[in-house]
This record gives structure tokens, sequence and C-alpha cells, in this order.
């Protein structure tokens, strides 16, 4: 197993053919302070795979799509290596075959859920000397659940669109320009994903204001323009209903916050190409 290396925290894409469903593989060593107290995950609709060494055993769960804010405080410093796969939001669906509602908001042994696949990633886990030995037997291990897309084209293509409109749309819109109901669309997202469309499309809004914010941040009333808000008294709210802070608070503690991280993976994957 690996049990050290340079680098605290180790950032690689999935393979081109997974990234419909695998965002990305961080391989994480914390050290007794890289994690505060107050370290929170910020809801977003991806789910995680996570192994985790604490010395003497390997605990592997399934984290499913968050709908609130995760305290995970200073957890992970009590283990040696972490081992994070970050989905797609419809990529545990695709993975397990089995209905995100049940997941949302919710961590699981990964050996309750799917005993077979927590067996092949577990040998992948403990018998890895290197962190590229790590992820080459993940993707073989992976990939073949990919081999055949469970995922509805129409979730696919709901998706997709929310996702170009940085969840700047409505329900509404998203089901006359799909051809289907919002009844459909709501099924398919609580089962494939692990939320209803309007959740979904509020998360993706939010996460692209997490995203300019930590990019470059700016006035308040111009980034909440930009999102399509109403106002800025609208943007607020809806950021601490998300959140559980104001833009101004989670401004000024960014570090203790995460997110889905998807421009790492934006910048890590142009950088390939």
């Amino acid at each position: 197993m690996i049990i050290k290396d340079d680098k605290q925290f180790n950032i690689f894409p999935s393979h081109v053919g997974l990234r419909k469903y695998i965002l990305y593989y961080n391989i994480v060593f914390p050290a007794s302070d890289t994690f505060m107290a107050q370290y929170t995950l910020m809801p977003n609709a991806c789910g995680t795979l996570s192994f985790a060494f604490d010395g003497n055993a390997v605990i592997a769960e399934l984290w499913g799509a968050s709908l609130t804010p995760v305290l995970l405080g200073m957890e992970p410093n009590s283990y040696h290596v972490l081992l994070l796969i970050q989905l797609s939001p419809y990529g545990l669906y695709q993975i397990t075959r089995q209905s995100q509602a049940e997941f949302a908001d919710k961590r699981f042994s990964l050996a309750d859920i799917d005993n077979e696949l927590f067996d092949s990633l577990h040998q992948a886990f403990v018998a890895s000397k290197t962190i590229t030995g790590l992820i080459n037997k993940c993707e073989q291990i992976l990939h073949k659940r990919m081999e055949k897309q469970v995922v509805s084209d129409s979730l696919l293509l709901a998706t997709e669109m929310i996702s170009d409109n940085y969840g700047q749309i409505q329900v509404k819109e998203v089901a006359r320009q799909s051809h289907y109901s919002e009844r459909h669309l709501n099924r398919l997202f609580l089962a494939q994903i692990g939320m209803n469309v309007k959740d979904f499309v509020r998360l993706t809004r939010f996460n692209y204001v997490l995203k300019h914010i930590q990019k470059s941040p700016c006035f308040f009333a111009a980034l909440s323009q930009q999102a399509g808000y109403f106002d800025q008294a609208h943007f607020d709210k809806d950021f601490k209903a998300i959140s559980g802070v104001t833009p101004q608070k989670y401004l000024k503690t960014m570090s203790d916050f995460y997110y889905d991280g998807t421009e790492i993976y934006n910048t890590i994957s142009s950088k390939e190409e």
C-alpha cells in the first residue's frame, strides 16, 4: 500500500473514455493539521467513492449527492492515505445501478451497497505500490461498469441543457426543450442523481457562483446579476439557504470549505489536450 508521497494532494483526470461518469481521482496524504475543525463540504450533485487507511484498517465508503453542507472537520487528518473518486452527477448510478434517492445526503459502507465493487477496489487500494498503479487499476475496474450505458438518454439531455445554461433555466423550459414532462424528469433525476430537477438546477447555479468567487472575487451585486438572480437580496438569501453562510462570510473563509472542484478537473484535462 502507498503510505506516503511528496505531495499532499494528487489529482488525476479519468481516462477520456470514462469522463462522462468519473471526473477525477484525488489521492491525499493528510498531515495532522491538513484539515481544520470547521472544514465543510459544499453541496453538489456528485457522488464519491472513498477509501481511507487509518493505519489498521481500510474504510471504504459510498457518498451520495448532497443537498446540504457536510461538516467533515478534522476527520481526514487521522488517515495515512485517502483515495477519493469524484463522480459526475449520474456516475454513481452508472456504477451501482441502484436508486440514488436512497443515497442522497448519506454515507454508506461500500461493502453493504456493492460487495463486488468493494472487493475489487479494496484489492487495488491495498496492493498498489504507486499512485499511478492505483489509478490504472481503478480505471480498469470501473471501465467494466461503463461498457453498457444505463443512464437514461433523456436525463443526459436534461443535465446537459441545465449545465450549458449554468443553472439559469426554468424547470418547465427544460421539460419543453427535452420533450419530457416535469413529472418524468423528476422521476429520472431522483432515481439516477438523487434529487429532483429543481434542486439540480439550483445547485448547478450555486456551483457556478462558487466557481466565479474562487476564480476572481467580485462585487456581489455584479455576480448576482451574472448568475441570473432577480437582485442581490435574492442572491444572498439563496446562497445562505444552500451553504449555511452568507456570501460575504464564505469569501472571508473560503479555505474552510470544499466544493466539487470542476474547475480543477477542467484545468488539468485542458493541459492534457
